[in-house]
């Protein structure tokens, strides 16, 4: 006797179903905007590092500049208060503003202000003030001023414009020119 068997044919799968295909292409250009954003955001961070470096190595350059001026020409021919300008090729793009200032100590006001603290009450009662404030005082207006006749501000920035952003590197520094002469102040003595 023959047997007849009913064998189910399987269906050879050697193919991608539609929908498996429209799967794989939306990971391929998911994928491919990430790596086109990743690619231009690493090229737009070394460009903003390029462009800081080289406004921060502009900016030391006119800072060493000042520096030098002020030490080789003193602070009255070199220390302009301020003064603007635009590098040289291939730093077109880049401008710079420099100010030069003078340093207002006030030493003896601090100083006053620590005495007076230090005073017992019995003295700050007293209006009369003491021989020795008063030689303190001198001598701390006198190094007042020789401190702020001897030191300088610089402030330089350098500015440049990257597409549409306006940027800017800033950086500030103090000189000192120990040469400058001492005003003494004089001393009455005498009686009375």
């Amino acid at each position: 006797m023959t047997k007849f068997c009913r064998h189910s044919k399987k269906r050879d799968e050697r193919g991608f179903t539609l929908i498996e295909v429209l799967v794989a292409i939306l990971i391929f250009v998911v994928s491919a905007v990430v790596f086109i954003e990743l690619t231009q955001g690493a090229g737009r961070a070394t460009r903003d590092t390029r462009e800081i470096s080289t406004a921060t190595w502009l900016l030391q350059s006119v800072m060493t500049e000042m520096e030098t001026k002020i030490q080789t020409q003193g602070f009255d021919r070199g220390c302009e208060k301020k003064k603007e300008g635009r590098f040289e090729a291939p730093y077109q793009n880049y401008t710079w503003v420099s100010y030069c200032t003078e340093i207002d100590f006030k030493i003896s006001q601090t100083a006053a202000q620590l005495l007076e603290a230090q005073k017992s009450e019995d003295e700050r009662f007293n209006n009369e003030p003491k021989k020795e404030d008063m030689i303190v005082k001198m001598i701390l207006d006198t190094a007042s001023k020789y401190i702020t006749k001897s030191a300088r501000e610089i402030h330089v920035e350098v500015n440049w414009t990257s597409g549409k952003r306006k940027r800017s590197v800033d950086a500030t520094t103090h000189v000192a020119r120990y040469d400058q002469p001492v005003e003494l102040p004089t001393l009455s003595v005498g009686g009375g």
